[in-house]
Formats: structure tokens, sequence, C-alpha cells
């Protein structure tokens, strides 16, 4: 069942995003923050979890740009280790990709690292109909590039 985060979720949602060892720790202290803003506020943003036996085993986060018309980001989306190739980051994201197009989203983006061990992760955007629109070089530190992934939600105008 994916359903809407409550500030329940909140701890569960950090230790998932550690369990996964794919963030930075200051990338989990940034999400602590987001996710107290989010529950504390009307951000305008979304979080959704999915959830089996009464446990959290992933969640995504999304958020519109600011300064852009109708762009929206994927800030944070991690499946627990234990439940990753199961089909929750596909369900995940489809979700999210339904709620900024409900919300008048046009554009999807993504940001990820280059580094190797970050493929798993660039393959599963591109299988899931992402392009790769752009590499900032040296970006998160020197050898570590941002790959940048971007989807059309709706149609141009």
């Amino acid at each position: 069942m994916i359903r809407p985060a409550s500030p329940e979720d909140a701890e569960r949602l950090v230790e998932l995003t550690e369990a996964t060892n794919s963030f930075q720790p200051h990338e989990i202290e940034a999400l602590r923050g987001v996710l107290d803003a989010y529950f504390g506020g009307d951000t305008g943003h979304a979080c959704f979890a999915s959830e089996v036996g009464g446990r959290i085993d992933g969640y995504v986060y999304l958020g519109v740009a600011d300064m852009a018309d109708r762009t929206w980001y994927v800030w944070w989306i991690a499946v627990d280790p234990t439940a990753q190739g199961k089909g929750v980051g596909k369900k995940l994201l489809v979700l999210a990709e339904d709620e900024a197009r409900k919300r008048g989203g046009r554009l999807m983006l993504i940001e990820t690292s280059g580094l190797p061990g970050y493929e798993p992760t660039r393959h599963f955007y591109s299988k899931h109909g992402y392009g790769q629109e752009a590499v900032l070089r040296d970006y998160y530190r020197d050898g570590d590039d941002m790959v940048v992934f971007r989807k059309r939600l709706a149609e141009a105008t």
C-alpha cells in the first residue's frame, strides 16, 4: 500500500534512507530538516510511503522547482535494501509522476551521482523513461559528478 507519509513516519524514512548506503551524512541531515519543514507546514511538496505489513519499505519525496514553470523534482526516493528489486521503487516513481501531473507538472527532474556505485540508480531512471539531460562535472566533490535526468510529464504547449 502506498499512502501519504505522516509525521510519525519521519524517523523510519531517515532510517530507511541511511540503510540504502546511497546518501552522505549531510544529505541525511538535510532530509531531517526537509521532513521537519514538510510535516510542520504547507511546503507545497509531497511525500508518499510504501508500506507492507505495517512497515515502511520505501518512500518518495517530491517538490516543485522554485523559479521554474511547473517543473518538479524527485528530491529523495529510497527503498529498503530488503525490498529492492520488487517493484517498490517503480510504484513510488509512477505515483510521484502522477502527483506532479495532478498539480499541473510538465517536467520531472532527478539528480544523482555519477560515481560507478550509482550505475544501478542511473539505470533505474533510464529504464523508467528518464533521459540523461546533463552532467555537472565534480559537482558533489572532485570526481563525483551530478547526473541530471529529465522526463516530460505533459505535452509542450
